[in-house]
């Protein structure tokens, strides 16, 4: 319980530019390690519901609302991390899926 505690003050206080902080290119290769087991990762995502491409992601969510999704994956649906990722890590994710969205 502390722990989400701590994390939702975290997210809280974490910077609304924080995706543009975080290294798309670093957030791809994690990307192809931790999600493309389950999401379509690529710029040319189809559409779905469960689990939704990267590039459907970009296109219906807002940056604060994919951090959250990755921060608290339990309150969405099972979202099977192979590993613990750190802050770092999710700046890294969310600048990469957002920068499907201007991919064409």
């Amino acid at each position: 319980m502390r722990g989400t505690v701590l994390l939702g003050i975290a997210v809280l206080v974490w910077p609304a530019s924080v995706a543009a902080q975080g290294d798309p290119d670093r957030g791809a290769a994690l990307a192809a390690a931790e999600c493309a087991q389950c999401h379509d990762i690529s710029a040319e995502g189809e559409p779905k519901t469960y689990p939704p491409s990267f590039a459907s992601i970009a296109w219906y969510r807002e940056a604060e609302q994919i951090r959250a999704r990755i921060l608290y994956p339990q309150l969405h649906g099972a979202m099977p991390l192979t590993r613990v990722i750190g802050l770092d890590d999710i700046d890294d994710l969310v600048a990469y899926i957002v920068s499907l969205e201007n991919e064409d």
